[in-house]
């Protein structure tokens, strides 16, 4: 069987690497789709995993329909009317968070005070209701679901799902409309409360203990038999952990007084905790005014693994013999010699179980590092803190899963004298670990002492195996809303490009008058039609005479490509620039100013017509000379191999490369020769004004391609298509550019394309 992981982030493969290795062990194929693209990261686990069976692939990053700009609307205003509901009441600050996301959603600036939205109980859950309905009528996004289609698997399995992002949400929608199971698997054991709404409902919700399911119910009204208690497999390794390290042997590097109790602070997010160090500052000093054991106890800080606590404190390196692997970086920001900040390598947590081991007692805002103390048996406390800096836990909900009040194993205290009294207490008569151990059992793995990851894996292959042999009906799809606007385009309006389900608009300029009619820009089919075969979500795409980047931006939108706009002409690349900020597409389009040939050096852009605009052509080694009325503008530009950019700039190898060129192609393929042998490049196509370009092109067909010259298609010029079949052949002789210099002598030189 094939399962399909969605994640979000590394973080998250962290979390179920372990899952994902018993799949693979048991003899089941696994494709891991990341949506933070990182290409060395995905080299890394294609390493770590090590296994056939594995493979990384690249999801699509957004929609490629006409729902692209609008889905992440909907479902940002969906995420502050879920905390209109009565259970939210007092979770101001996450509130206010999804408030600050929609601002940001809309391009606002600023503070929008979320208690200034005054929606009673009724009238949030009309708009919770009309948006819902808005997500029903959303269809599935035809990109996502050839996505899933493509990867065939037997069952897709998404992680965090609930979250402020709308990417897997459409994953989710996807999947049921192809008719594949698709699961969730929690990740934290607050996402289900302060991460927004569950916009579409998975076949299954995997929960870590019984306190997720009924939140799963009662916040997302999730149906109880979708909803699979199963644990918490991020903490295995951690329960596997046991000490290595005698107390005199840990804290003796770090200089601190074995003879003493040690207390552990751990800090919490940037989200709970904006600024948690003085905070820590005053802590301290009121412990210190405490008992006699307070007064002298080592104190251990421990920053959050996503928050540089202290930017200035001199960092000092401390090993310890029995670790090994595991090191730590010292700070004393603190004018107190027992007290100290000590960050340890979070990828071996040894050294942050023997922290909590060699602790009497742990303190913390709000944050999972608890259930970490709680599975090594040491008691935590905390104190409800509203200062501006270190105020998030009683508006959140879930601060109080953990608490002592509700079942749990944290002692909260209600003031800071209060809070140091009960430290004083617990280090005096310390409470029974059976009993914090019990609760955390409950919490993390409340099937029992095996292995999350290991119950996890076989209840993914087991239910895979039962979906196999009944897969479910792929579940009706929404029409999609809207209709090409063929209405001429008013004063500052713009042009939407003529592509079945594409959301792409262009500004409506000069180099567009030939190919618009009203409101609509046409598009070439034959290039319209090669972007849909060749190019895939996470391929890179060169773009090469982009013009105002109509196709750069089909692929970057309906494709969920990253493309590279070549344009060398002036206008024509503002135009190129600002078509880019109209579609969103700052991320995932690259415009470059680049004139490409067959050397580097310093040439004349040559015009047609009007300067600056889109038909141009590079010509001969730009020389001075005196100005002329009766000469159109030869602009100077600093032409480039495109060998020699990319080396030297580092850019991403493309999978799929279009050349757009009246008749400047030949010096484009002559300084692109290394680009064209590496084997990541799958498909070339080539449009071009000059009729002999096919011709001049079969000096390529050594490279492994095989050609297909399209037929004709309006005034858009002749197109060639190269579509890899095997390897290039090796260099011999004078080369792939001397073939190409006999080829092309004579035919395009410097035609302006």
């Amino acid at each position: 069987m094939t399962f399909l992981f969605v994640v979000k982030q590394k973080k998250n493969v962290d979390t179920f690497q372990d899952v994902i290795g018993r799949v693979l062990a048991a003899g089941h194929r696994v494709k891991l789709a990341l949506q933070e693209r990182d290409d060395e990261r995905d080299a890394r686990l294609t390493a770590q995993f090590a296994s056939s069976l594995f493979e990384v692939v690249r999801p699509p990053a957004n929609r490629g329909d006409r729902w692209r700009a609008a889905a992440p609307l909907v479902r940002s205003a969906r995420d502050v009317a879920q905390y209109t509901r009565p259970a939210y009441r007092t979770a101001t600050k996450l509130r206010q968070r999804a408030v600050d996301s929609l601002v940001r959603e809309l391009g606002g600036r600023g503070v929008v005070d979320a208690d200034a939205i005054a929606l009673g109980p009724d009238a949030g859950e009309r708009l919770r209701g009309a948006l819902a309905q808005i997500e029903q009528a959303m269809p599935s996004d035809p990109l996502h679901a050839e996505f899933v289609a493509r990867h065939a698997p037997d069952a897709v399995v998404v992680t965090p799902g609930v979250h402020f992002d709308s990417a897997q949400a459409d994953m989710v929608k996807s999947a049921r409309a192809c008719g594949v199971p698709v699961w969730m698997l929690l990740f934290s054991w607050d996402n289900l409360s302060s991460k927004g709404a569950l916009h579409v409902v998975p076949d299954l919700l995997f929960v870590w203990n019984e306190q997720q399911r009924e939140e799963a119910e009662r916040l997302h009204d999730m149906p109880p038999d979708r909803i699979v208690v199963a644990g918490a497999p991020r903490f295995d390794g951690f329960f596997a952990l046991r000490p290595q390290v005698a107390r005199h042997d840990f804290l003796g590097p770090l200089g601190l007084d074995p003879e003493q109790p040690t207390l552990l602070y751990v800090c919490s997010s940037r989200f709970i905790a904006s600024d948690e160090l003085p905070f820590i500052h005053r802590w301290l000093q009121a412990i210190r005014r405490g008992s006699d054991a307070l007064r002298f106890c080592n104190v251990i800080v421990r920053p959050h693994p996503d928050v540089v606590l202290d930017e200035e404190s001199v960092v000092e390196t401390v090993t310890w013999p029995a670790m090994p692997r595991a090191s730590g970086a010292v700070q004393r920001p603190f004018a107190d010699r027992a007290a100290l900040v000590l960050r340890t390598t979070y990828s071996t947590p040894q050294a942050f179980y023997e922290c909590i081991y060699h602790s009497a007692a742990v303190v913390g805002l709000n944050t999972s590092a608890e259930l970490e103390a709680g599975i090594v048996g040491r008691p935590v406390l905390t104190v409800v803190s509203h200062e501006a800096g270190a105020d998030g836990q009683t508006n959140t909900l879930h601060f109080n899963y953990l608490l002592r009040e509700h079942g749990g194993f944290v002692s909260a205290a209600g003031s800071m004298d209060a809070h140091v009294s009960e430290l004083a207490a617990t280090l005096a008569t310390p409470p029974d670990p059976a009993r914090i151990r019990r609760f955390v059992n409950a919490f993390l793995r409340p099937l029992g002492k095996m292995p999350v990851s290991e119950v996890l894996a076989n209840m993914l292959i087991e239910r895979a195996s039962a979906a196999a042999g009944a897969a479910p009906a792929a579940e009706p799809v929404a029409e999609a809303v809207g209709d090409v606007d063929t209405a001429p385009v008013p004063a500052g309006k713009v042009l939407r490009l003529d592509v079945p389900g594409a959301s792409v608009q262009v500004h409506p300029t000069p180099e567009t008058r030939r190919w618009r009619h009203g409101g609509i820009l046409r598009a070439d089919p034959r290039v319209v039609e090669w972007i849909n075969e060749h190019v895939q979500p996470g391929d890179v795409m060169y773009d090469i005479g982009a013009g105002v980047g109509a196709y750069a931006l089909l692929a970057a939108v309906q494709r969920s490509a990253m493309a590279f706009a070549f344009e060398p002409g002036y206008d024509t690349f503002a135009r190129l620039c600002a078509n880019v900020l109209l579609n969103g597409c700052h991320r995932s389009v690259v415009p470059l100013p680049v004139a490409l040939s067959d050397r580097s050096t310093l040439s004349e852009l040559t015009y047609l017509h009007a300067a600056g605009e889109d038909v141009h052509g590079v010509g001969e080694r730009w020389r001075p000379g005196p100005d002329r009325p009766d000469r159109n503008y030869a602009q100077p530009v600093c032409a480039e191999r495109l060998d020699d950019l990319v080396t030297r700039q580092h850019l991403p190898s493309p999978q799929a490369l279009r050349i757009s060129a009246r008749g400047g192609a030949a010096r484009i393929l002559r300084g692109a020769g290394s680009v064209l042998r590496q084997p990541q490049l799958r498909s070339v196509l080539v449009v071009s004004r000059d009729p002999r370009v096919p011709e001049l092109l079969d000096a390529v067909k050594g490279m492994g391609f095989t050609e297909a010259v399209l037929p004709r298609h309006g005034d858009y010029g002749q197109a060639v298509r190269l579509v890899r079949t095997g390897p290039a052949e090796p260099v011999h002789g004078a080369g792939f550019g001397a073939r190409l210099r006999h080829r092309a002598r004579g035919l395009l030189g410097s035609r302006p394309r």
